[in-house]
């Protein structure tokens, strides 16, 4: 796109956006056509082509744009005002509920079957998702050690990452293999909250 675009134009762009999500999810990449996009949502080829270019670009934008929710989403979380924890609490969970979210495990098989294709969309959704999250954990830990709020954890490179692979435990694989196994929302909030008491009592 070289112009700025009406509010006509945003709602087609916004409406092609989502359409193309939506069918990237049910048919996979090879399988989705520009035709089938277009008749979910309207408009027409030439619209698509100029605000995409293709079916690549398209696929892009739909990557592009899921990786700056998140980076909203995340960037929305205030726990600097929350004891350690809440905090972490609440950052555990933001961080299962979107490993085990059904639209990122959708966008997470497309990104592994199409990455050679697509090698730096990967990357950006790891950037502005998981690694954004580790980032605003390790601030956090910080803050909190500062502060003396947690005076038996010394607080490494390494700290975040290690709480979030414990919070994390098998429920992203379980939610790609087995799905039908998954534990609900309770039994997560209660292993959530283990590895919150774990973290803050270890000696």
């Amino acid at each position: 796109m070289t112009q700025p675009l009406t509010e006509r134009g945003r709602k087609r762009y916004q409406a092609l956006l989502d359409a193309a999500k939506e069918i990237f999810l049910e048919q996979g990449y090879a399988r989705t056509t520009l035709d089938m996009i277009i008749a979910r949502a309207g408009g027409s080829r030439r619209s698509l082509y100029e605000y995409f270019g293709d079916k690549a670009g398209l696929f892009s934008a739909v990557i592009t744009a899921h990786s700056r929710n998140m980076v909203t989403q995340i960037q929305a979380l205030d726990v600097e005002q929350l004891d350690a924890r809440e905090g972490l609490t609440l950052l555990g969970r933001t961080f299962v509920d979107s490993l085990i979210s059904p639209v990122n495990l959708g966008l997470y098989r497309l990104l592994i079957a199409e990455g050679l294709t697509f090698p730096g969309l990967g990357e950006a959704i790891y950037r502005n998702g998981p690694q954004l999250l580790v980032e605003q954990l390790d601030d956090f830990l910080l803050s909190l050690k500062a502060a003396g709020k947690l005076p038996h954890r010394a607080i490494t490179p390494y700290t975040a990452r290690q709480f979030l692979g414990m919070v994390k435990g098998d429920f992203h694989i379980c939610a790609l293999l087995t799905p039908e196994q998954m534990p609900g929302p309770q039994a997560i909030d209660e292993h959530i909250t283990a590895c919150v008491d774990f973290f803050l009592n270890d000696r």
